[in-house]
């Protein structure tokens, strides 16, 4: 083949652009700002505050927690301990250098614009929605502290904040002073889970290279499919950084990158590499070998490629902002696998020839060659006995599935958040004390009309309606479990036509109670105080962002599970000629998928096995976003290794084997190579199931879960038994549809 003629020119032009790109990454910063706008209430009432209150986004917002064993806030000692912190933290400011013309200039700014105490309501204290008594007697109260600028400008400058408080903890004996809040849980977490995602990739790439020397039995070659992932992972990463200048890109999607690049790339090396080293070993020359590999494995690597492409693409139709940027960063990546595995890899094999054997490691198996090791053991009296294998195998596989009935999407609010997150401690306080909700209100934007007045008395009587129903149903000692807490607090714009109201929910924002609470203010509480109102009035604030996104997704998930079948039955007629192999494909993709998510719901909804081992606690929420997004990439990755088997199956169909010949020799000469591809997979996917993260834990489980099943169980069991029992009713086309272009495996 050509690569393979003009061996030194591939290798030296992919030399190139890796370089490059590896320029791009060092000299263009990615754009990873991106704005989420979620169709529904909770985006109306967002549009609305920002337009009429002149900012970009609401103002971030901590929340400082004091208390002591004993004391009072009535206590001159209470008071001087709060107001000494609130007057350092309103003291702060941040050095800015800019060079104007050819002066450099020094400002500075502010970093706190507000606060908020006790001190400053003038209420008692047995009347003061800001104090609560501790488990020990003493007080415990909480101030506002609203920071200057945008989220990311306070994730920069929170360090002094927290600083400043820990400095009043060393200096307030007895005191316990606490912050958490929007920059503070944003920043440590962001940290937690950068440093998690380093410690993935360090265990990755060893753990990944130690499995290709088992599989391959020699460094060298181990090497290969290594080095060819990665150079489409730096590749992709620095197309990636001047593309998301044109569409900003998620912060995470270098770690799309990451794992897509490392899975699609050492994949579809490795099912080349091993075909090549197969034939060779069949007593071809290196050309001959290299040729068969290229028309066979590496025709089934560009089919499998454009169905994980196809499948990835389908998250385009969510019409959300993070799925899309997070599609795009696969696809490149994805994309560059291919073409790689078809140019790249045979230009490096045939400048390696036999050499790529060197580096040999003693006492190791090399492959289980044509007669597939032990799942050849398995494939050998699965045919046998084809009726009682599929029957057992898909009456398991439906088992598993069956907790998907009582699947709740949601959220994982604060509480979820790792240990290691320091604010998480004045979370602890304020929801043993007062409510969680503090964190994170309800916020109701009442409207009467661009440039009418909010404060007019048909406006107001109706604010205080709702205000009044809200109070009504307010958390109290005698009343606990009320869905709202307190203080309510109001602002109105400059020009005095829009009201922001924040009403704290009693609940974790992902929790059942929160969302009920939120749907109370929606359907019952504003319609009743606003319904003959010249204002309206629309809810806003986490809980209700979760609501509208969850809503969201399940509206769009028919369209996408619909738009990714679809495209995979019709590259898997064409590349097979059969109706019944498209559609067998599709069916067992579907059971893999959906015994994966089955697991989901049993570890981390229910919280069976698993707790101690991942070390999480379950909350009884899967995150919204996972069954789609996980649905979009297991899709593709799947039809990897059905693409592969399936190959080999209809090439030795193509060479005159009858069917269950075919089944027996495709399924055991790819037998070895899926359960190293697979083995690869689900060690750089569990890796994120040990991570502190819950989102990412539930990530990295259902995608182990699923390829592990997908390689072994439908791979190795239910493909070959169900190809048995339809015998050659497998390679059916019906007659009008014999213009499909024929593509041969065996050529």
């Amino acid at each position: 083949m050509w690569s393979a003629r003009h061996r030194k020119r591939v290798a030296l032009g992919w030399l190139l652009i890796v370089v490059l790109a590896l320029a791009s990454c060092v000299v263009v910063k990615p754009d990873t700002n991106i704005e989420q706008h979620v169709p529904g209430e909770a985006n109306e009432a967002l549009d609305l505050y920002k337009q009429r209150f002149r900012i970009t986004e609401n103002s971030p917002e901590e929340i400082a927690v004091f208390q002591h064993p004993s004391l009072s806030l009535d206590d001159t000692s209470y008071k001087q301990t709060v107001v000494s912190l609130i007057e350092s933290l309103r003291g702060l400011r941040a050095a800015k250098t800019e060079t104007m013309d050819t002066t450099r200039v020094t400002m500075s700014s502010r970093i706190v614009s507000g606060t908020v105490t006790h001190y400053d309501i003038g209420l008692p204290r047995d009347q003061s929605p800001f104090v609560a008594k501790n488990k020990s007697g003493g007080d415990v109260t909480f101030s506002f502290v609203t920071l200057e600028g945008t989220l990311k400008e306070a994730e920069d400058r929170i360090d002094t904040v927290l600083k400043t408080v820990d400095d009043s903890q060393g200096s307030a004996s007895g005191f316990e002073v606490l912050m958490g809040g929007d920059a503070s849980i944003k920043k440590q977490d962001n940290d937690i889970v950068q440093e998690d995602f380093g410690r993935a990739l360090f265990l990755n790439l060893p753990i990944t290279l130690a499995i290709l020397v088992l599989a391959f039995g020699a460094l060298l070659v181990a090497l290969v499919p290594l080095a060819l992932a990665m150079a489409a992972v730096i590749t992709a990463t620095g197309i990636l950084a001047p593309i998301s200048h044109l569409n900003p890109l998620s912060d995470v999607y270098t770690e799309m990158v990451l794992l897509m690049g490392l899975a699609t790339g050492i994949d579809y090396a490795l099912f080349v590499v091993s075909r090549e080293r197969l034939e060779r070993r069949a007593g071809r020359s290196k050309d001959e070998a290299l040729l068969v590999a290229t028309a066979t494995s590496g025709k089934a690597v560009f089919f499998a490629g454009l169905t994980v492409l196809l499948a990835i693409a389908g998250m385009f139709l969510v019409s959300n902002v993070i799925f899309t940027s997070l599609a795009i960063a696969a696809m490149v990546v994805v994309a560059l696998a291919v073409i790689m595995s078809v140019s790249l890899l045979p230009a490096l094999l045939a400048m390696l020839g036999d050499n790529i054997d060197r580096l040999r490691v003693p006492f190791l198996n090399r492959g289980a060659g044509r007669h597939g090791g032990f799942w050849g053991v398995i494939s050998d009296q699965v045919l046998q006995r084809p009726a009682i294998f599929a029957t057992v195998t898909l009456v398991g596989l439906l088992a598993l599935a069956s907790p998907i009935l009582t699947l709740n999407l949601g959220f994982n609010g604060n509480k979820s958040l790792p240990d290691a997150v320091e604010a998480k401690k004045a979370l602890t306080v304020l929801e043993e004390n007062f409510t969680l909700g503090l964190t994170s209100p309800a916020l109701i934007a009442v409207d009467p009309g661009e440039n009418k007045n909010v404060f007019a008395d048909p406006v107001q009587s109706h604010v205080n309606q709702f205000t009044s129903l809200v109070q009504a149903e307010t958390a109290s000692p005698a009343n606990p479990d009320a869905p709202f807490g307190q203080p309510i607090r109001t602002e109105v714009n400059d020009a005095g036509d829009t009201e922001a109201i924040r009403v704290p929910i009693n609940a974790d924002t992902g929790d059942d109670k929160a969302i009920d609470a939120v749907n109370h203010l929606r359907d019952d509480l504003v319609p009743g105080a606003f319904s003959d109102s010249p204002a309206k009035a629309k809810v806003d604030g986490a809980t209700a962002f979760n609501i509208d996104f969850r809503k969201q997704i399940l509206s769009r998930t028919p369209f996408v599970f619909g738009f990714v079948l679809a495209l995979a039955f019709l590259v898997l007629l064409l590349t097979f000629r059969s109706l019944i192999i498209a559609t067998k494909a599709i069916v067992l993709n579907l059971l893999s998928v959906g015994a994966a998510y089955g697991l989901l719901v049993l570890v981390f909804q229910e919280g069976y096995l698993l707790e101690p081992v991942l070390s999480f606690k379950a909350t009884g929420i899967i995150e919204s976003w996972l069954p789609l997004f996980l649905f979009s990439i297991l899709f593709g990755l799947s039809m990897d290794y059905h693409m592969f088997i399936m190959g080999r199956i209809k090439e030795a169909h193509e060479r005159g084997l009858s069917n269950d010949e075919a089944i027996a020799v495709g399924v055991k000469a790819t037998a070895g190579t899926i359960t190293n591809a697979a083995a690869i997979m689900v060690a750089v996917a569990i890796v994120f199931a040990f991570t502190r993260e819950i989102a990412l834990k539930q990530f990295g489980f259902g995608l182990a879960a699923a390829i592990l099943i997908d390689a072994t169980v439908i791979r190795s069991i239910l493909l070959p038994a169900s190809m048995k029992l339809l015998g050659e009713a497998n390679w059916y086309l019906p007659k009008w549809l014999e213009w499909l272009p024929r593509i041969r495996m065996a050529d």
